[in-house]
């Protein structure tokens, strides 16, 4: 279910992919589909518009029917660049939208109501992020386009943690089951691909 206000929603394809030997990990296959096609079709059905952020050449995305934006700012110079990007891109191109949902390109598994339970915690202005167990995911987020001026300052100041900052501003965790299998899991190396790749199988989503 989409949240209500209206939202637009930013894939975050960030990273260099080390342990990936250098391959743009979103774009490897888990079941015969691209990584990042299993995160599309779990979170468009959450937002209104939907935008990747990502500084790979456009060629890279031809099969994905969607819009790519490069980094305004710091270009490949960590996660807030891609949030300030995604706040501006909001704030020019959808002046009546009030909110941003964020969720980074690794994580194929991302809950199917993460938007509604995001929104009934943040406050006018505000934002909120997910937490699994004890682990925070301060990028599967919903964000007041508000906050761009606090952000565009704190980054100039040389702020690159978007946990840091999150926490500087009073970003409140919302906390989602860890258990049986945790929906935040994220791909990183080689064995992360093959363990999402049993996931899908044996049907843990």
């Amino acid at each position: 279910m989409k949240a209500s206000p209206d939202v637009i929603g930013f894939i975050l394809a960030g990273g260099t992919s080390r342990r990936m030997g250098g391959s743009p990990k979103g774009l490897l296959p888990i079941k015969g589909e691209p990584m990042l096609a299993h995160v599309i079709r779990r979170f468009e059905r959450q937002v209104d518009a939907l935008y990747l952020n990502s500084n790979l050449p456009l060629d890279a995305f031809a099969d994905f029917d969607m819009e790519v934006v490069a980094d305004l700012v710091g270009a490949s110079d960590g996660p807030l660049a891609g949030l300030i990007t995604a706040l501006r891109t909001t704030g020019t191109h959808h002046p009546d939208v009030s909110w941003v949902a964020t969720i980074p390109w690794d994580c194929p598994f991302l809950p199917l109501d993460l938007v509604e339970r995001l929104a009934a915690h943040v406050e006018p202005g505000g934002g909120a992020f997910a937490k699994s167990g004890s682990q925070r995911h301060p990028l599967a987020a919903l964000w007041s386009v508000d906050l761009l001026p606090q952000l565009e300052a704190a980054f100039a100041e040389g702020m690159r943690s978007a946990t840091a900052w999150a926490e500087d501003i009073g970003v409140k965790e919302v906390a989602f089951p860890a258990e049986p299998a945790d929906p935040f899991f994220n791909v990183n190396s080689r064995e992360d691909l093959a363990e999402a790749e049993r996931r899908i199988r044996s049907g843990e989503e």
